[in-house]
């Protein structure tokens, strides 16, 4: 599996493992330079891998051999992808003088190699990474894990190579031009070139183009040299205008347009954006996630839209007004507040985000805006081992017993689904705590009255109250469900027993009331809130 430069003793010392989590489909990481010897093992997700020439589909299971000073491109075509990184050093052993010897060896350049590891290997794999996190990489044990597991990658090649060759499938048209998009994106490129590598008439390529990338050729390639431009205007030395001429762009004013309605910033904000005052309108945190960033001084527009009264009116103009004397460079804003966008960019520019119930990609997207996605990623990851912590914890403390959510809304009850929000997948996915029978499995929530709430079965119920009208709702919902002591006829009975209808059975040691965690849900700061609670609510 491992390449070796020369006859002697070789031996590949592990000197690092990591394991790294990306969260975009159709990313484009374009040529990396290999700073050392490493195998790459894919934990879940699929991509393209360009390396020396060759392209390798890279999928769960598989591994990749790369060498020191390789070239690389990989394009992420999952929603998800998580690869572990073992950096090494070939070191030559030899018997000198009655003793031994250990030089580092520096071997040429060699091409990528690939292999499909079995579950056995990638679990090896994972036992080697948690390991590392205790134990030091001079640990003796953890080399001799090493050790074992190339010697079983070499005993395995020959079925592995197959089994890749059968995996693998040929680049088709489409790839060959998004290939020639990464190489050559700095030149100008007609859509007759395009569909001539393709083999299709243009008019088919385009077609061809969309249905498998749902945009067309040009929007694919300018989103190319865009990428391109944000790498060289982080630059010392770089301007507009040459960035403008490298990225394939000569008129600087067409490239400035096409900056900003991409990105969201001018190029020229886009340099100085670390240093720009920030104001958001949003009812999705916005605040809280810039904070989270380091962003500390960011005005926020405190409204929800609800303009239906002349109180309303007024405060909103308030609102305006300070935002105004605040001076910002920038406002970020939430489709919500899509109504408010000529107003708002007549205070500073205003960039609207795209509404998507993924809170890590409208996260990722502010921390871009604000120069800061290094920080973005550090947040995440450890969001990401303070989850997997508290999903051990909570599988001894709260087990499979069930939990639900409500919510008490002017008169009503809507109950917390399943999907498609950040709070349902934190508590369920990504906790792995157990709904209640009454949470819906496949929508985001449920609106009830309380009169068609029918007899529910959960063993805790976390409840959040818009207002004070709604806390008197909260004894007859607990009543009506079953968040205490269920009879046999489906309403709960008293905890000595007895059955009073009537009269309440509010349970506080089995309802959590909860303040607003479907709106806190949408920052990190709000999610380590909610565990903690749940933490704190688990011991009881």
């Amino acid at each position: 599996m491992l390449p070796v430069s020369r006859p002697g003793c070789p031996f590949m010392y592990l000197s690092s493992i990591h394991k790294r989590c990306y969260r975009k489909r159709n990313v484009w990481q374009q040529a990396k330079t290999i700073p050392g010897d490493l195998l790459v093992v894919m934990e879940q997700g699929q991509g393209r891998l360009y390396a020396e020439g060759q392209t390798i589909r890279m999928q769960t299971g598989q591994c990749v051999w790369l060498s020191a000073g390789m070239q690389i491109d990989f394009l992420q075509e999952s929603d998800s992808l998580t690869v572990y990184v073992l950096a090494a050093r070939e070191l030559h052993v030899a018997r000198r003088k009655g003793g031994w010897s250990c030089v580092p060896q520096v071997r040429e350049q060699s091409g990528a190699l690939k292999a499909v590891m079995s579950p056995a290997m990638l679990e090896g794999v994972q036992r080697l990474y948690e390991e590392s996190r205790h134990r030091g990489m001079s640990d003796a044990g953890l080399q001799h894990c090493f050790q074992l597991l190339l010697h079983e990658l070499r005993e395995s090649e020959p079925d592995a190579a197959q089994a890749v060759q059968d995996m693998q499938e040929p680049e088709n048209g489409i790839d060959r031009t998004i290939r020639y998009m990464h190489e050559h994106y700095s030149e100008k490129i007609k859509l007759e070139i395009l569909a001539d590598l393709a083999g299709l008439t243009p008019t088919s390529y385009s077609r061809s183009f969309k249905r498998a990338k749902q945009v067309s050729p040009i929007e694919y390639l300018n989103q190319i040299r865009i990428d391109a431009a944000k790498r060289l205007l982080q630059l010392p030395e770089s301007s507009v205008k040459s960035a403008a001429g490298a990225v394939g762009m000569g008129s600087e004013f067409y490239f400035s347009r096409m900056f900003k309605k991409a990105v969201g910033l001018s190029p020229t904000l886009f340099v100085k954006r670390r240093q720009l005052r920030v104001a958001s309108a949003s009812c999705f945190r916005y605040k809280e996630c810039l904070y989270s960033l380091g962003v500390e001084d960011a005005f926020e527009l405190d409204s929800y839209l609800n303009i239906e009264t002349e109180e309303d009116r007024r405060f909103m103009e308030c609102q305006l007004e300070q935002l105004r004397e605040y001076r910002p460079d920038v406002i970020v804003a939430d489709s919500r507040h899509l109504s408010l966008y000529e107003r708002l960019r007549q205070i500073a520019p205003t960039v609207m985000l795209r509404f998507t119930m993924d809170w890590r990609s409208t996260y990722m997207r502010l921390a871009e805006l604000v120069g800061r996605e290094s920080e973005a990623r550090f947040t995440c990851r450890q969001l990401e081992l303070r989850v997997e912590a508290a999903r051990k914890r909570f599988a001894q403390t709260i087990g499979q017993q069930t939990i639900s959510l409500i919510r008490l809304q002017h008169g009503r009850i809507r109950v917390q689904g399943r999907v498609d929000h950040p709070l349902s997948n934190l508590l369920y996915a990504e906790l792995g705590l157990q709904p209640g029978s009454f949470v819906p499995p496949n929508q985001r929530l449920k609106d009830m009255t309380l009169e068609s709430l029918a007899p529910f079965d959960t063993d805790y119920l976390l409840v959040y109250q818009d207002s004070e009208e709604d806390k008197d709702l909260l004894p007859k919902a607990v009543w009506q469900g079953s968040a205490g002591e269920t009879t046999s006829g489906g309403h709960v009975g008293k905890a000595d027993g007895s059955d009073r209808a009537g009269e309440a059975a509010y349970n506080p040691n089995l309802t959590l009331l909860i303040p607003n965690w479907v709106s806190m849900s949408w920052a990190p700061t709000g999610q380590h809130q909610i565990i903690d609670a749940l933490e704190r609510w688990g011991e009881r």
